[in-house]
């Protein structure tokens, strides 16, 4: 992976390797997602799951949100509804292995949802919005160079480039680096072999690369 590339995703997310195989409802459906496989005892908690897989869903919420959408809401608030609604339904959760891509799932429905809901009604006012008040433990308190600023500049920075892509090369990024889907579940979505997916990758990051250092 291109040097400038590398370096932007590494500071937005904590790990680049796909998450965990896993089947979950149907998509289109409001339930939460459901493992079909058998239950087995959970050691991990919401909150600890929550904290490993911050930075990729707050990735997954800000770029699912785009431009306007962030105007109406900041993406902290809707990290924290995910986080919320992760603690709710986290029975649901049959393989621990599975946490991350359960949650990603979860903060793609949230965004979905609001963009259906909010979008839509032209005449809201955005001084309107507030922060969502919780007792769950959400805010990132962990220290070092990386602040919620830098975050937030490297995420605008992201975005910006990945909006001059083409449309293959932006969702073979996002579904692949951003929000951690293997190459044979991108291959299906997308209708190409895996070798297909992996080429389209590598040639995505290239274009990439050469965006983000203009």
């Amino acid at each position: 992976m291109a040097p400038v590339v590398e370096t932007v995703l590494r500071e937005i997310l904590p790990s680049q390797e796909p998450l965990t195989s896993r089947k979950f409802a149907q998509p289109g459906t409001e339930s939460s997602p459901v493992l079909s496989v058998a239950p087995r005892p959970m050691t991990l908690t919401p909150e600890v799951a929550f904290e490993q897989n911050r930075e990729r869903l707050l990735s997954v919420i800000y770029l699912r949100m785009g431009p306007n959408l962030r105007v109406r809401m900041d993406p902290e608030d809707v990290l924290q509804e995910v986080a919320i609604e992760a603690v709710n339904s986290w029975k649901t959760l049959q393989d621990e292995g599975n946490a991350g891509a359960w949650l990603v799932t979860l903060a793609r429905r949230k965004v979905a949802r609001i963009l259906r809901d909010q979008l839509g009604v032209a005449a809201r006012d955005p001084r309107r919005e507030h922060s969502i008040k919780t007792d769950l433990p959400v805010a990132d308190r962990r220290s070092g160079p990386v602040t919620h600023a830098d975050r937030k500049d490297r995420l605008e920075l992201l975005e910006q480039a990945m909006t001059k892509l083409s449309d293959s090369h932006r969702d073979v990024i996002m579904l692949m680096k951003i929000e951690g889907l293997s190459a044979r579940e991108v291959g299906e979505r997308m209708d190409r072999s895996e070798n297909a997916v992996h080429l389209l990758l590598s040639r995505a990051l290239k274009r990439l690369a050469e965006e983000l250092k203009l």
